[in-house]
């Protein structure tokens, strides 16, 4: 596995909750660093980009989580899976603003020689690089190629 420096800073991290013994935040840690080497042994290679990509699923299955024990009736999970989310975003680059994210957009669909949507949101999520959550971009791409056809 490379060291990259989001794993640098996980693995400090592990330890830190170790010795502070802050099970909830070391679980979540170890979750993480867990998914990754699972995807490591399966000869994905390790990138900024792919631990990136590990971030987004841990929270978006807690997301998932908090929906059905909201469902449930389950106030105590809920606050569980919410404070482990806040642990997970704690790695996550600064979400960019609407404004901005649209005007990213506009740029790399002005730019892009193909203007399916497939295309364009491949281009902007490389662009973006972690910056911004999938659907925040499909829902800038829509809007952005909308507005194209109009014109």
């Amino acid at each position: 596995m490379t060291d990259i420096e989001m794993i640098k800073r996980l693995k400090s991290d592990l330890t830190t909750y170790m010795k502070a013994k802050d099970m909830e935040k070391l679980n979540v840690v170890r979750a993480i660093l867990n998914e990754i080497t699972i995807r490591d042994m399966k000869n994905i290679t390790i990138t900024d980009e792919e631990v990136l990509k590990v971030l987004r699923g841990e929270i978006k299955k807690r997301k998932e989580s908090i929906e059905s024990f909201e469902k449930g009736g389950r106030k105590d999970l809920v606050e569980k899976e919410e404070n482990e989310v806040k642990v997970i975003e704690q790695y996550l680059p600064a979400e960019m603003s609407d404004e901005k994210l649209f005007n990213k957009v506009k740029a790399v669909a002005d730019a892009s020689g193909d203007k399916s949507f497939g295309a364009v949101m491949k281009a902007v999520i490389a662009a973006v690089n972690g910056a911004a959550d999938g659907k925040r971009i499909s829902v800038a791409v829509k809007k952005v190629l909308e507005n194209n056809e109009k014109t």
